[in-house]
């Protein structure tokens, strides 16, 4: 009997899509935003910002998502993809370590020894994108992929002045959000 192939595994010799040449363009950047990702994060131990990136370039080629826009829609989804390696990975380690998120320390009334469950934050983020999709994208942009408000005003075409409104206010909300949760 013949064996049976997966249509998006690659065929030898295959052109590759529109949607791989996008993926192989954004791996370095991918790699850099892994780094800033695990940066003083206890997986590291497990996982290493390229196995990360490996991981969520699989698991972005087996999704085949939709229609990818540009580079910065597919680095917006290979962070969140990332996000989603690192949860399932503490998951299934069972050693979910207690991390101080970066955007708490860098917001006012955040303390530096206030510490989060990686699936707390995990949670808030989603709630956070059911209120607003809006301020969650730009978190997403500065926290996960580490952009400047200057990048993300270019990759949302916001004006920078409410870029920084509502990542304030997303931090706000966030930090309300996880103290409620405490």
């Amino acid at each position: 009997m013949g064996r049976m192939t997966n249509p998006s595994q690659d065929v030898e010799g295959a052109e590759p899509t529109n949607y791989e040449r996008l993926l192989a363009a954004c791996y370095e950047d991918m790699r850099r935003v892994a780094r800033a990702i695990m940066a003083g994060d206890s997986m590291r131990q497990r996982m290493q910002p390229t196995d990360l990136v490996n991981e969520a370039s699989l698991r972005l080629i087996q999704s085949m998502p939709g229609k990818v826009h540009d580079q910065g829609h597919m680095l917006a989804m290979a962070g969140r993809t990332m996000r989603r390696v690192l949860i399932d990975e503490a998951r299934r380690a069972r050693a979910a370590k207690r991390v101080v998120p970066p955007i708490l320390t860098q917001f006012p009334g955040g303390a530096r020894e206030d510490v989060i469950g990686v699936e707390d934050l995990d949670g808030a983020m989603e709630a956070l994108a059911a209120f607003s999709p809006e301020h969650a994208r730009i978190v997403e942009l500065r926290f996960t992929l580490g952009l400047t408000v200057e990048e993300t005003a270019r990759a949302t075409g916001m004006p920078e002045r409410t870029v920084k409104r509502r990542w304030a206010g997303a931090r706000a909300w966030l930090l309300d959000y996880l103290a409620a949760g405490a």
